[in-house]
């Protein structure tokens, strides 16, 4: 489903707070953002972006606190169903191609795409050449250029991305910050990275662990 900035998506995260054990990972956290809006999550190692990251998912749940996610004035019942997701730790297959991923995912999705859909759409990532070879020989970046090829399959509103920038070379930091660039004009996304030099890729920079 393709979307447009003619009705608002809007993320609010109300006094959000983590406490694994008897230590608080983040508490009192608000954070509003909507389409058109790239926030950039960082901080140092531990200091919960990751962690932030999966309660906006909807992958765990806070101590405290409460998030919304709303198309107009009506909140989404089940966020996972607009979303699309990006992480380092982002489970591959190692005996699947790139191909393959593709077509599971977009089954997943709802969606019966052609061969020649799907081709396009990995060519984006520049994957197109390689997409018939076995994730097992990919390389980092390349890993990293298919996950976000899967994570931004159907143009979900609300995307999450967990420092997608590491192991990325020149060529696919410019394909991410082109990614960035597309989100906004039907969503928002939220960006985790330990780069301070991704900051100006945002329009709101959330310090994390400050």
């Amino acid at each position: 489903m393709r979307y447009t900035r003619r009705v608002r998506w809007v993320l609010e995260c109300d006094t959000l707070g983590k406490r694994f054990g008897v230590r608080w990972v983040f508490r009192g956290l608000s954070l509003r953002a909507e389409t058109g809006n790239v926030v950039v999550v960082q901080g140092g190692n531990g200091s919960g972006k990751s962690t932030l990251l999966r309660i906006v998912a909807g992958l765990t749940a806070p101590t405290e606190g409460r998030v919304i996610l709303r198309y107009g004035a009506q909140a989404v019942a089940t966020r996972m169903d607009y979303l699309g997701w990006c992480a380092t730790d982002g489970a591959l297959y190692r005996e699947l191609t790139a191909y393959e991923h593709l077509a599971w995912w977009a089954t997943v999705r709802g969606g019966t795409p052609s061969r020649e859909a799907l081709l396009e759409w990995l060519a984006r990532f520049e994957l197109a050449e390689r997409a018939h070879e076995r994730v097992r020989a990919f390389s980092t970046g390349m890993r990293q250029r298919l996950r976000l090829a899967l994570a931004t399959w159907g143009q979900p509103p609300l995307l999450l991305l967990d420092e997608p920038d590491a192991g990325m070379d020149s060529s696919g930091l410019a394909l991410l910050e082109r990614v960035l660039y597309e989100q906004r004009t039907f969503g928002l996304a939220l960006f985790a990275t330990n780069r301070a030099e991704h900051a100006r890729w945002g329009d709101l920079v959330l310090e994390m662990g400050a």
